[in-house]
């Protein structure tokens, strides 16, 4: 109905629809206010009072909540609770396209580094980049204190909880959960001052002691991981993808060892040229693991159905070399004498290392695998290393 207001009340016209609530005769009588009659802005017409009363009414009567609860309910409706870090986190991983290992060592560093920083249970508005929270701290200043107390007793661990966080948020922008800026973004002054150190590795010159050290065995290791060893020089293959070897692997009609993808870092199969001297390690463990699938079999059982990745380095500590050579700073040997030495490209080295040759469209574009080249290089690398001492 129109209500006009007495003079002495400014004699305004307003429009208010009369209810009952409970709804029947014994419910109390009651206005709802529905607005001022006109056709300015923020005015109702007859037909607008009239729409706008049937909607509130239909409303009543389906919720049955009273009329009064409307504004609340349907205009101004209670702002959905911002989703936590936690939630972030757990549907990040669940849709993560990274390898399984590489899964599990985010999810660790999130659980184990992240959460009990930050609280799995903190909305994801509290990082907002520059919005300040209750303790007066920016949601990118949050971050980087949790950053550089985690720096001062794991300098590497921050800077890849950060770059993981980072992913992290990304998502969450993504899904339209939180706002750019990224408050995770990387920048020179969010990097730790952590100086990153190589794995050690051998000269030319040191070589010959150390094949020496090996072929006498003091530490009397097992044929399997002596010969591991051997095949670590003569392939460079990273210890992940040497320690699962399978003899099905090893093609000697076609000279090659194939290694799977699923191996190998890239997630790209990779073939290694078999080398006379390859072939004679090889030779005497078919006697000893020839009758199990793979060829650093130990017999002992354990986690994995092979050699462990670890009993390389185990083994070169045991030789006297800790902090003096690591199995991945093999790798560097042959690429550094492959070039000064034995006179390759190091294009050829480096496919035989398996990296990532040029940019995106030379990766597009460049398929070949240079097989030929990438031989002649092996065969002159083991012959290599039999005059410096290794025997095999």
């Amino acid at each position: 109905m129109l209500v006009v207001e007495p003079a002495l009340k400014g004699g305004g016209k307003r429009f208010v629809g009369r209810y009952r609530f409970p709804s029947g005769r014994l419910g109390k009588q009651k206005e709802y206010a529905l607005g001022v009659y006109g056709k300015g802005h923020g005015q109702l017409t007859l037909k607008e009072a009239r729409d706008t009363w049937t909607k509130i009414r239909a409303w009543g009567l389906e919720s049955g909540e009273d009329l009064q609860g409307y504004k609340q309910s349907v205009l101004n409706p209670p702002k959905q609770d911002s989703p936590t870090l936690g939630t972030a986190i757990k549907e990040y991983l669940a849709t993560s396209r990274h390898r399984e290992s590489t899964r599990k060592d985010y999810a660790n560093c999130l659980n184990n580094q992240v959460m009990p920083v930050l609280g799995a249970e903190t909305p994801l508005s509290c990082f907002a980049f520059s919005d300040v929270q209750r303790d007066g701290r920016t949601g990118r200043r949050i971050v980087l204190d949790m950053k550089k107390d985690l720096e001062e007793h794991a300098p590497v661990q921050a800077d890849k909880a950060l770059m993981v966080l980072r992913q992290v948020f990304g998502y969450a922008i993504d899904q339209g959960w939180m706002s750019e800026p990224n408050p995770a973004q990387g920048s020179r002054h969010a990097r730790s001052s952590h100086v990153v150190q190589h794995h050690p590795s051998l000269t030319a010159d040191q070589l010959p002691t150390f094949f020496e050290c090996l072929n006498r065995n003091k530490p009397k290791g097992s044929l399997v991981v002596v010969s591991a060893v051997k095949i670590l020089f003569l392939s460079f293959l990273r210890v992940g993808s040497l320690a699962g070897i399978r003899w099905s692997e090893i093609d000697e009609k076609e000279s090659i060892l194939a290694i799977p993808a699923e191996r190998m870092k890239s997630k790209k199969s990779h073939v290694v040229p078999l080398t006379q001297p390859m072939v004679d390690v090889f030779e005497p463990l078919r006697d000893l693991t020839g009758e199990y699938e793979f060829v650093f079999d130990t017999g002992r059982g354990g986690k994995l159905p092979h050699m462990h990745p670890s009993s390389i380095n185990a083994n070169l500590f045991k030789l006297g070399y800790k902090g003096m050579l690591r199995a991945h700073g093999v790798r560097s040997i042959p690429l550094t004498i492959g070039q000064d030495i034995l006179g390759f490209s190091p294009d050829v080295i480096r496919r035989q290392l398996a990296h990532t040759i040029g940019d995106k469209v030379r990766q597009a574009y460049d398929r070949s695998s240079l097989l030929k080249e990438r031989r002649d290089f092996m065969v002159a690398w083991s012959d290599y290393l039999l005059d410096q001492g290794l025997k095999v």
